[in-house]
């Protein structure tokens, strides 16, 4: 009787508490997925472009033959989802955050592919 009790008790306090997890799991998501939609990027023959935002737009372009290193950064929950932070370093140019991608490995591999092919051809 006392464990059935107890067992009660324990679900009736637990339960809000997985409401909220749950409310702030979906939220999250939610932003993510946003965010998502509303980043393009591109690296062409010449140049690294990137754009977000949704009313308030930012765009970042750098030149191919400017760009010394790209950097990744991503956390372990951002391995396992496989999101991240890429920042694009430069010869006379401030380093350029790109903030939550997915799949920001394959981007920088893109990146120093255009590079290496801009390389080859010039």
């Amino acid at each position: 009787m006392v464990a059935v009790v107890v067992g009660l008790a324990a679900t009736v306090l637990v339960w809000p508490y997985g409401a909220a997890v749950l409310g702030l799991a979906s939220l999250w998501l939610l932003v993510a997925w946003f965010m998502s939609r509303t980043t393009e990027l591109a690296v062409t023959s010449r140049k690294v472009v990137a754009k977000w935002g949704f009313i308030a737009r930012s765009t970042i372009e750098q030149r191919l033959e400017k760009v010394d290193s790209v950097a990744v950064d991503q956390t372990f929950l951002g391995r396992v989802l496989n999101f991240g932070n890429v920042t694009v370093h430069g010869t006379g140019i401030n380093a350029t955050p790109i903030k939550m991608i997915a799949d920001p490995l394959a981007f920088r591999r893109k990146v120093e592919q255009a590079i290496e092919a801009r390389r080859d051809v010039g």
